[in-house]
């Protein structure tokens, strides 16, 4: 039993300084610069052990990923019990800044640009029937055309905001973003109107 606890402990190890050395390479450079060989170098382990638990230095990005997809989902999933879209956009804002020292790297220049537009998707169905229950009735296309416009705005704010060092609060970007959403959808609304 005590043998096994070392082999995990080993492992975990392996994967802790794997992950730190790609994204240590990866505030340098894109992954797709990133050599399997320069990794493992940076990561003091050999390509044995690399691909003893990945295939390649995307699949372990694509596990850093995960992770903090998941996380994001989890914290969603415990928020829609409690409120509506302020609360959903501040669970992800929270969830950003919590791992904040990865959602640099991975929301940086360097890091997968549709990757912060997945995170936010997360919040699309509710999104989309708050803005129905507030009387935007038109064609699926034109909601979500509305909704893409939204999102594509959200990420510009949070990446501005992860940035420049998030000095603001988790729940004052969330408020800036339903502003700005909230302002869109009126005049989108007031304009339907005047038709």
């Amino acid at each position: 039993m005590e043998q096994n606890k070392k082999v995990d402990r080993r492992v975990l190890y392996t994967k802790m300084f794997l992950r730190e050395s790609l994204l240590a390479l990866m505030k340098e450079k894109p992954i797709a610069k990133i050599t399997l060989s320069e990794l493992c170098r940076h990561a003091g382990i050999n390509r044995n052990t690399f691909y003893a638990h990945y295939s390649s230095p995307e699949a372990l990005l694509g596990t850093i990923q995960e992770e903090l997809y998941e996380q994001v989902k989890q914290s969603i999933e415990r928020s829609s019990k409690n409120g509506g879209i302020s609360t959903l956009l501040t669970e992800i804002c929270q969830a950003i800044y919590d791992s904040r020292d990865l959602c640099a790297v991975l929301f940086s220049e360097y890091g997968d640009k549709d990757f912060l537009r997945q995170i936010i998707d997360l919040a699309h169905d509710r999104t989309i029937a708050e803005w129905q229950v507030s009387g935007i009735e038109d064609k699926k296309e034109q909601i979500e055309m509305l909704y893409q416009f939204s999102v594509s705005g959200s990420v510009a704010i949070i990446q501005k905001w992860i940035g420049e060092g998030m000095g603001k609060s988790p729940r004052e970007i969330a408020s800036f973003i339903e502003r700005v959403s909230y302002l869109g959808l009126q005049g989108f609304l007031d304009g339907k109107n005047r038709r």
